[in-house]
């Protein structure tokens, strides 16, 4: 199974999915469901709440709260996009304007803090305390990985672990949380549970390595996002930290010198060239594809089915990424 078959599984639920993501933007302030539509419907390839209904497909469930949470989990990532790109003043998003640039910083901010208020909204009212237990623990660790990667992420100095700490708070609680989401809907055992967890930890994990590959390898055309747009907004990652780690002291130097400039053109060609010389993409691909094999093994205690095959697919498929 590949992963267009994985998406086409669960495409019934996932149009199910959309059409809750439209519902609940409705609001009397007209703003907030017109820019909480752009954002939405701007490509994304609804990752998380794939993985929600395959693992929840896979223990045996198919009710109507996996279509509910796969859009709470849609909504705090939209919204966590929606903030990220006001504070790293970022102008695409998707291959599109992004919401900050064209409606401006406030609103982008005021329709993120209506999507999180949204998704709390439809927690409340399933009334599941230990779900609404997941996702406040994730909030705290989506807030706190902005924070770290303010302070932390652009600094020559930082390292592989630390960096891996912002990735798991930045990226991937929230797929932990939908994993884990679908153990407790489906009634599973604490087992079960642990392991789901540590499953959408890994993906997670994996799932930004490769975005910082293609933030060094990709074009703004396939990916929406301009080729060394995390080095024009100071981030360091792991591409860039082994190699700083790794290269000769002259190289390092060299590198420290290019970052502290201006990014123009030539000055981000020079730090890529250098970063793909050394071997960073490849270490970094290596650790992605680690991270991805770890995140199977914790599914070998699920039954074979036809979703645990297609959610195989959907994470291999995570290292097989170009945008």
């Amino acid at each position: 199974m590949n992963v267009r078959d994985a998406y086409a599984y669960i495409g019934s639920d996932m149009e199910r999915v959309e059409k809750a993501l439209m519902e609940n933007l409705a609001s009397n302030a007209a703003l907030v469901p017109l820019v909480g539509e752009y954002i939405t419907i701007s490509g994304g390839k609804r990752f998380r709440p794939a993985i929600l209904l395959l693992c929840a497909r896979a223990l045996g469930y198919r009710g109507r709260r996996a279509i509910d949470f796969a859009c709470v989990t849609e909504y705090m990532h939209t919204a966590s996009l929606l903030h990220d790109d006001v504070v790293d003043n970022a102008p695409m998003r998707r291959g599109k304007e992004s919401a900050n640039s064209l409606f401006g910083n406030k609103i982008s901010i005021l329709v993120g803090d209506f999507l999180f208020a949204r998704a709390s909204e439809i927690m409340v009212k399933d009334g599941d305390l230990d779900l609404l237990g997941i996702f406040s623990r994730t909030l705290v660790q989506l807030s706190e990985g902005e924070v770290l990667q303010l302070t932390s992420s652009s600094s020559p100095d930082i390292s592989e672990d630390a960096y891996l700490e912002i990735v798991f708070n930045k990226t991937a609680s929230l797929i932990s949380a939908a994993s884990e989401t679908a153990a407790v809907i489906a009634k599973g055992d604490s087992k079960t549970r642990r392991s789901l967890y540590e499953y959408g930890k890994n993906a997670g994990i994996a799932f930004q390595l490769i975005d910082d590959i293609i933030d060094y390898l990709g074009y703004e055309g396939e990916t929406g996002k301009k080729r060394g747009q995390d080095l024009i907004e100071g981030k360091i990652t792991l591409p860039l930290i082994y190699t700083l780690a790794t290269c000769s002291r002259k190289d390092r130097a060299r590198m420290v010198g290019l970052l502290r400039r201006e990014k123009n053109a030539k000055v981000l060609n020079g730090i890529i060239e250098m970063v793909i010389s050394n071997g960073g993409i490849d270490y970094s691909r290596e650790r992605a594809r680690f991270f991805v094999e770890k995140a199977v093994t914790y599914l070998d205690g699920i039954p074979s089915s036809k979703a645990k095959k297609a959610l195989v697919s959907l994470t291999r498929y995570i290292v097989e990424r170009n945008r």
